[in-house]
């Protein structure tokens, strides 16, 4: 595998290791509390990112399709542009910019909160299909478009580069529920 797409495979590890621990000996009130109501839970922020998860494997598969079809291959080295930077800057956290989630990625905890955590995992695991799958493809020249924002089109190292930044941004908030969790109930 291409070092960039080790990388990103270390990172999602890395990620699912701290949403694992971050987990840890919570039970389901724990996990559904919120610090304030407009404030997302530990859950709400391990189902959003669970959900764009989601929403972004049909974009990445058709993107990785299509590449393959029109031989886009390489084996690097590849590096961020100015636009990948900015867009792992911007996600990174804490967060400087702070913008509404889009609608169909808010999170609408139904059910047990308990659930949510198996789902990110699962989820951590389609992406990791995704990215051995795109060994071997030029990830600069393969283009990736939003499925949120059809204006928002970036290549498959920026994709998942912004996917391992996003997902420590929303880390860093449960981390910051608990943390509010404790001082609540000490």
């Amino acid at each position: 595998m291409v070092v960039e797409l080790e990388q990103i495979r270390r990172e999602i590890d890395l990620n699912t290791a701290e949403a694992l621990r971050l987990c840890e000996g919570l039970d389901e009130a724990q996990l559904a509390w919120r610090p304030a109501p407009n404030k997302w839970s530990v859950a709400e922020n391990l189902l959003h990112l669970t959900v764009t998860t989601a929403a972004v494997l049909p974009s990445t598969d058709h993107a990785i399709e299509v590449a393959r079809q029109n031989g886009l291959y390489s084996r690097g080295p590849f590096s961020l542009g100015l636009m990948g930077r900015f867009f792992v800057w911007y996600v990174e956290p804490p967060p400087v910019i702070k913008l509404p989630a889009p609608k169909q990625l808010k999170p609408l905890l139904t059910g047990s909160a308990t659930h949510v955590l198996p789902e990110f995992v699962a989820s951590q695991r389609l992406m990791l299909e995704r990215v051995e799958r795109a060994d071997g493809l030029d990830l600069v020249r393969t283009r990736f478009q939003s499925p949120f924002a059809s204006f928002v089109r970036m290549n498959l190292l920026a994709l998942f580069s912004v996917f391992t930044g996003h997902e420590r941004r929303h880390l860093w908030q449960a981390s910051t529920v608990l943390q509010a969790l404790r001082t609540a109930t000490r």
